[in-house]
């Protein structure tokens, strides 16, 4: 294969010439300064050797892939260039920070099956308070393990033997175009590319001496090209980098990093730029002239002629600075590109509106003119050709057409075998090369390219791509009643903002307001943005082609004439003048902080009617939108917000009630869950045959949770008490394959040291995932096992002190439901429910004794939202066995450490145990902890489980001699370690001052906020005040057959500390 000079070639001779050269520099803006991070030539070179080196420790080879989480650090930029040197094919994708970005995650795992994940760990161990550093470290304990190279913590390695040779057609990287709820589709990007497109970028504009200064993330082509592999091809050039999060916090900080070291160049779509015209004032803009800036670099969205000369004009740019382009990932980056030559063309806007392009001549109405920005000039070496998507012939200039490109930097294809391939392969007439059809719409006029629309299925939406399929699949999913209506989307734009549509198909019988607040919730919950407009026009109304496939290009014609039936348009309604509006009528005229967030709200989104319980992203409102938002109420009320506390319910009253918590010194809290309301089971969900083997006789067993801290342990204790005579362990496990869920199973039980051989021909994994329908399996799987299981043991769930419901229902709750569709799916079996003795954490059970079987009936006031999770869990187990399951549910108390130590510190427990020994402090409490060693936990369930008396019941497990937090702290200053008794005050004013790495316990700090001395708040949790656990009906049960619950004495307490000090944790 032909070798090419590569990236890792040229920043191998840059650092050798320039070894102190500054190449990027990483910012961060604190108490009023800027705090900066150099990065050298040299320490990039040889950190990057360092992660090829760790690739190859972990056993990659040229080829494998791996996943890079964009932390926007300069690990990152190690993590890249490190998977370059080593050959490995790298994908960046954002760290998983909520349910969209965990769903791209696991559907970027599924599609290129990666063999490592890199990060940085000092990010994914930020404090507890941090929604950033919780939901990071989430996606890695609850979607998949894998090897795991972290850039903060290398080992030293300067030799070159673990860099392999690039030749022009290996696999560099894969760039993801979408990722969601639909198969994603990595654009495969070659060295013969990526070399190509930095060619080009050179070409466009002089880097060598250039100051390029951007908060567009890594895992954008524009971040990961321009601003990271770009200055190493330079021989000055450095780069800047404010995180996207500060960024996205306070937009105005990119504008001051410009202006505040001189930056030459920077990036961003026309949505931050639009941003920066409203969040500023003009006296606030007069104080960052950007007048130094020569390339305004805008694209990845509509660029408003409008915002350019607003932004121009506000920021005193010289003339030309505005260079807008058009890129695609699958010509790596840019395709065009305006430098220093800003142009816009004046159209005939009833012309535009049927897609010809007529120049203006002679002045016209405002109303009848179109103003169209270019987009520049392709870049070198790129053929770009305007031409007709049915019969491709090429169009002439000013003709509107579908853009093909074709060159060296266009990509060879996506990853896989997809049927979107067959787009690099397309002939147009007169050409003798293969051309990309990329479904962007546009016209050529004097050598430049202006982008008139789409006509592909993708939506671009705030810089991002998001296909239909992906929104059609979660609409469906959230809102049901949809699921036989057809409808769809398109996009349009008003000449400042481009905006996306939603078309039902309804009858006037609808209740539209209903429908608009479920669709609107469920786009900005996983996707970030609200529709512009939803609406509904009668069945048939949207136009078809003779097949019946919805055109929804002509339906956006149609509404953009006026001629589109409507029964109803969310935008129209909001929008809408009246005397008496739907929010006057709910007004309290007498509450003027209400009155004033109105205000606020109305001015910021353009909007006069809506409810003041409609959430600002449902309203549609945007991230940036957002920051706008609270920057105005900032100013009109001069208070200080916090934008994480805004979102928690950021309608007109939520926000509104946290203004007025915050100006009476308070802070915000989270909307409450309806917890009936969520104890639901599909009616489906109810077995049908009865039970032909009894309890004790059964031989097929699924188990889930297998690979936890319990999960280890069951095994064991099944594999020990069940005969082995045809006895199966099913284990749910999420892996790549059998083979690897095995190891996964065989490993985890290595690590607590209760691993047999023997055990090994008895083990089947069952590749899946609790979280999804059916677990992710085929039909024909999902049968297969319903038609051997006999037993079920669920004990798989998400273990999280911090996270709300809602977030963690999707595994512990739908999990829930899903292994009891499974138990009654075919011939019906036995179900075990693994609960906890939480479920009692309320304040109606303080001081009393509580019995197994009592009634759960009271669903407030817990501390946790785990807690809440398994309320609800037992809630549908009992509905279950109603309908004639079969149901065993088992309470554990805190589980802790086996009898060999050994005890994983995920617990809180455990976090408090270290936590106490790192501060040398405690408060001063009564409390016991119900510590229940985790073997006799699975020993007891194993046991109870196999009785037929225990069919239908609840057992307690819980520890009958709680351990004193005196006796605790005993037993830790017998080990040589000192604690001394504090106020609860002064230990949660220590424990607010630690790092995460100063105290274990700095994780779960915020749980702590609300106690006092006289009442802890959720210390009550594992501490059960005043609380009794009785354990009568497990204690017959275990009678006689050897387990019992051993006490937590000096000597085991002794084993757990010397296990924590084994791993050097205290």
């Amino acid at each position: 294969m032909k070798k090419i000079t590569s990236l890792i070639d040229i920043l191998s001779a840059q650092t050798e010439k320039s070894p102190k050269r500054v190449i990027y520099r990483f910012l961060e803006y604190k108490n009023g300064e800027w705090e900066m991070q150099n990065i050298t030539m040299r320490s990039l070179y040889h950190k990057s050797l360092e992660i090829a080196y760790a690739l190859r420790k972990k056993g990659l080879r040229p080829g494998d892939r791996a996943v890079i989480f964009s932390m926007q650090d300069y690990g990152t930029t190690y993590a890249i260039l490190g998977c370059m040197m080593a050959g490995v094919t790298f994908t960046v994708i954002p760290p998983p920070l909520d349910e969209g970005k965990i769903a791209r995650f696991i559907s970027v795992l599924k599609s290129c099956q990666p063999k490592a994940l890199i990060s940085n760990y000092a990010l994914e161990q930020e404090s507890g308070v941090s929604l950033t550093g919780r939901l990071i470290r989430e996606a890695f304990t609850s979607v998949i393990r894998l090897k795991r190279i972290y850039t903060d913590r290398l080992t030293p390695y300067k030799r070159k033997d673990v860099i392999v040779d690039a030749t022009e057609n290996r696999l560099v990287y894969l760039q993801y175009t979408s990722g969601s709820t639909s198969a994603p589709r990595g654009v495969r990007v070659t060295w013969k590319a990526l070399m190509k497109n930095l060619e080009q970028c050179q070409a466009c504009y002089d880097f060598n001496h250039g100051t390029l200064g951007t908060w567009v993330p890594f895992f954008h082509n524009l971040g990961l090209v321009v601003t990271i592999c770009m200055p190493i091809c330079t021989t000055d050039a450095c780069a800047y980098f404010l995180s996207t999060m500060q960024f996205l916090e306070n937009p105005k900080l990119w504008v001051k990093m410009l202006h505040d070291f001189n930056l030459t160049l920077t990036v961003g779509p026309g949505s931050a730029f639009d941003a920066c015209t409203r969040i500023f004032t003009p006296e606030e803009a007069a104080k960052y002239p950007l007048t130094q800036v020569t390339h305004f670099m805008n694209g990845s969205e509509f660029i408003s002629a409008k915002t350019v000369e607003k932004f121009s004009r506000m920021f005193r740019l010289s003339p030309n600075a505005m260079a807008p382009g058009y890129g695609l990932a699958e010509n790596v980056c840019l395709a065009t590109f305006a430098s220093q030559d800003y142009r816009t063309l004046k159209l005939d806007y009833e012309a535009y509106q049927k897609n010809c392009a007529v120049l203006v001549t002679e002045e016209k109405e405002g109303e009848q003119v179109k103003e169209i920005v270019s987009v520049g000039a392709p870049v070198k070496d790129l053929n770009l050709v305007i031409a007709n998507p049915k019969t491709k012939k090429p169009y002439p200039d000013l003709h509107i057409g579908e853009i093909f490109i074709s060159g060296d930097s266009v990509a060879n294809g996506y990853w896989g075998n997809l049927k979107e391939n067959a787009n690099f392969r397309v002939r147009l007439e007169g050409y003798d090369r293969n051309f990309y059809k990329t479904g962007d719409l546009g016209f050529l006029y004097e050598g430049h390219l202006y982008i008139t629309g789409r006509i592909k299925e993708m939506l671009i939406i705030n810089g991002h791509n998001i296909f239909p399929s992906d929104l059609q699949a979660l609409i469906i999913q959230k809102v049901p009643a949809l699921a036989t209506t057809a409808f769809g989307f398109f996009s349009t734009n008003d000449g400042d903002k481009e905006h996306v549509i939603a078309v039902v198909e309804s009858t006037p019988e609808e209740d539209f307001q209903k429908r608009v607040g479920q669709i609107n919730a469920a786009v900005s919950e996983r996707f970030g943005f609200s529709f512009y407009d939803i609406i509904f026009v009668p069945r048939s109304a949207i136009p078809r082609t003779d097949n019946g496939k919805l055109q929804m290009l002509k339906a956006r014609d149609l509404y953009q004439q006026g001629k589109l039936q409507l029964l109803h348009s969310s935008h129209a309604y909001r929008t809408g003048s009246a005397e008496t509006t739907i929010i006057d009528k709910s007004i309290d005229k007498a509450d003027e902080i209400l009155l004033q967030v109105k205000s606020v709200f109305e001015k910021v989104l353009n909007i006069e009617q809506y409810n003041l319980t409609d959430s600002f992203l449902e309203l549609g409102g945007d991230s940036l939108m957002g920051f706008e938002l609270v920057s105005k109420i900032e100013e009109r009320f001069h208070v200080k917000l916090d934008l994480r506390e805004v979102l928690l319910d950021s309608s007109v009253s939520g926000v509104a009630n946290y203004v007025r918590q915050v100006l009476t010194g308070g802070k915000g809290t989270s909307k409450a869950v309806n917890l009936e309301q969520e104890c639901h089971l599909d009616p489906a969900i109810s077995p049908s045959g009865a039970y032909e083997t009894a309890p004790q006789d059964c031989r097929n067993i699924l188990l889930t949770g297998a690979t936890g801290f319990l999960g280890a342990q069951l095994i064991r204790a099944i594999l020990t008490q069940y005969p082995k005579e045809g006895l199966h362990l099913y284990c749910l496990v999420r892996a790549d394959s059998e083979e690897a869920g095995l190891e996964r199973l065989i490993k985890n039980m290595e690590h607590y040291e209760c691993w047999k051989e023997e055990y090994r021909g008895f083990l089947h994994p069952v590749i899946g995932d609790l979280s999804t329908e059916k677990f992710g399996l085929s039909d024909e799987q999902w049968q297969e096992l319903a038609q051997t299981i006999e037993v079920i043991y669920h004990n798989g769930a998400l273990l999280n002190f911090i996270f709300p419901y809602e977030f963690l229902k999707e595994t512990n709750v739908h999990g829930t439901v899903e292994t009891l569709r499974l138990a009654c799916a075919g011939q019906p079996k036995y179900y075990h429910y693994v609960s906890s003795y939480s479920v009692y954490d309320t304040p109606n059970n303080k001081g009393k004794r509580v019995y197994e079987n009592d009634p759960l009936n009271t669903a407030r006031g817990f501390s946790l939202a785990y807690s809440e999770t398994k309320w609800v869990s037992e809630k549908l187990v009992g509905i279950a066995q109603k309908r004639g399951l079969h149901t065993v549910i088992y309470r554990p108390g805190d589980i802790t450490g086996a009898s060999n130590g050994i005890w994983e510190m995920d617990d809180m427990v455990s976090r408090m145990i270290v936590g106490t020994i790192q501060m040398q402090a405690i408060p001063r409490t009564s409390y016991c902890m119900h510590m229940t060693p985790v073997d006799f936990v699975a020993d007891a369930i194993c046991c109870i489980s196999r009785k037929p008396e225990a069919m239908d019941q609840a057992f307690n497990l819980v520890n009958p001699a709680p351990v004193p937090v005196k006796k605790a702290v005993s037993y830790i200053r017998a080990h040589g370690y000192p604690v001394r008794y504090i106020s609860f005050g002064a230990w949660k004013s220590k424990l607010k001052q630690a790092t995460a790495s100063e105290n274990a316990l700095t994780l779960l700090a915020c749980l702590f906020e609300s106690g006092t001395d006289a009442n802890p708040g959720v210390l009550r949790h594992f501490i059960g005040k005043d609380t009794i656990y009785d354990c009568t009906k497990a204690n017959v049960l275990l009678n006689q057959s050897g387990i019992s619950c051993p006490p937590v004495d000096e000597k085991l307490f002794g084993a757990y500390l010397n296990y924590f000090k084994k791993n050097g944790w205290i």
